[in-house]
């Protein structure tokens, strides 16, 4: 799975991700394909920790992440 999925993923998943997210004015659709590693607008770094977030809670495992090699 690459990025975007996986946050999306998270997202859909885990209500105190998206709850986080959208604290930081950051919403499901916001993201896409090339925002999520564009850390100049903030995306990438708030993709980074919705990753992080999702695989502490286990709605991600780290073998299917193929961006995390």
């Amino acid at each position: 799975m690459d990025k975007l999925e996986a946050v999306q993923k998270v997202l859909r998943f885990s209500a105190s991700t998206l709850k986080w997210a959208e604290s930081k004015s950051m919403y499901f659709g916001d993201f896409d394909s090339h925002n999520v590693d564009d850390y100049d607008s903030k995306f990438g770094e708030i993709a980074d920790e919705i990753i992080k977030r999702g695989l502490e809670e286990d709605f991600l495992d780290e073998d299917e992440c193929d961006f995390l090699d």
